[in-house]
């Protein structure tokens, strides 16, 4: 409104000027006006057309982009000087009244005024150039990190203030990636100790997380995992028992054959270790690990604990850890008898395959522990 309004008393008063001389065509005049003031709101402030009423300050304003800003500047500063000559003339020769001299003005006006844009052009092109590339390659790289997805720039080519700006970025990701690996060491020594906290309870059981982490490691390669999963199937394969540190050690150390309520609590040890690690702050980073914590002791059949989750309903990470486990719970000594041997344990796995364990997962551990010699061919197949 405000817009359209401005431009009526423009054209008002170009009217009158037209009573003033009849004879004149007006043309000129009308263009080179509304283009002069077309061009002052554009680059006017804001603030100015939100108090008119041309933007409303609850809605924030329409993005106008930098390539866009550069553009009009330096076309209006170039052209701004030879229109306002070109006006202050036209008005003192329409004071004067016409004469002869002054049709031969306008065409050698619109000459000038068209190189001063094309020349205003050819500098915005320049100066957009020097401008626009380095704040592209800003922008890029900061939607990668929203992503997170953190990465230098690589090539840092400016020797403005731009340099800078771009330096200072790549510091920013460096401290980011400096502390993401702080945080990767205190998570790994974090699960280092209570792995060792667990080991310690049990003389005969020590060093059990770490094969168990191992052979789901081997497993989760098989299956072609994405390292950030590996990384986090180890560290579920390594926490697999902690809940046993809340098994009293008359039932965790016990030599003889478990009653039905000792073996009712020693069956707790899944859900008890996913509790103890939600108290972990932050959760994020232990997030991953839980489902395969809570579920290592479930059965394909629906006979495990302690949901009864069956087949698809338990998670990769809980399905892939129960094959490891039982693979060294059964080839490990204990105080109450002695480590199977390897193709024995291999039998029962294979046994068991479709009923206990993921029948794909038992395949592709026995292939590992052939690939390692440490089965023969003719008992894998």
């Amino acid at each position: 409104m405000f817009v359209n309004n401005f431009f009526k008393k423009i054209a008002v008063h170009d009217e009158k000027r037209k009573g003033d001389f009849p004879e004149r065509n007006n043309a000129c005049w009308n263009g080179s006006t509304s283009y002069f003031f077309y061009i002052l709101i554009v680059l006017s402030n804001e603030n100015l057309l939100a108090k008119a009423g041309g933007i409303d300050e609850k809605r924030p304003p329409l993005p106008v982009p930098l390539k866009m800003k550069l553009q009009l500047t330096v076309l209006f500063s170039s052209t701004f000087p030879v229109l306002l000559f070109s006006l202050a003339t036209e008005i003192k020769w329409s004071l004067a009244g016409p004469s002869a001299s002054h049709w031969s003005y306008w065409p050698w006006a619109t000459v000038i005024l068209l190189f001063s844009i094309a020349f205003s052009v050819f500098l915005t092109r320049l100066l957009v150039d020097e401008i626009h590339e380095p704040v592209s390659v800003l922008l890029s790289h900061m939607k990668r990190a929203e992503n997170e997805t953190y990465k230098p720039v690589a090539h840092n080519v400016y020797t403005d203030e731009f340099a800078d700006l771009l330096r200072g970025f790549n510091h920013m990701i460096d401290a980011v990636h400096r502390r993401d690996r702080t945080n990767k060491e205190l998570l790994n020594s974090f699960i280092t100790v209570l792995t060792a906290a667990l080991d310690a309870r049990d003389p005969y059981t020590a060093g059990h997380s770490l094969r168990v982490a191992r052979y789901a490691l081997a497993i989760g390669e098989k299956l072609s995992l994405p390292n950030e999963q590996l990384d986090a199937l180890y560290r579920s394969a390594l926490l697999h028992d902690i809940g046993k540190i809340g098994v009293p050690d008359a039932i965790l150390l016990k030599v003889g054959k478990l009653s039905d309520d000792e073996f009712a609590r020693i069956k707790k040890h899944p859900a008890l270790g996913e509790a103890i690690l939600r108290e972990v702050r932050p959760i994020e980073p232990i997030e991953p690990l839980l489902a395969g914590i809570r579920s290592h002791h479930e059965r394909i059949d629906g006979k495990g604990y302690p949901d009864g989750l069956a087949g698809d309903e338990i998670p990769l990470f809980g399905k892939i850890i129960a094959v490891a486990d039982a693979f060294d719970a059964m080839t490990s000594d204990r105080p109450y008898r002695k480590g199977m041997d390897i193709r024995q344990a291999a039998d029962i796995l294979r046994k068991g395959k479709g009923t206990q364990w993921d029948s794909e997962l038992v395949d592709l551990f026995l292939k590992h522990l052939q690939e390692e010699k440490l089965l023969s061919t003719s008992a894998a197949s």
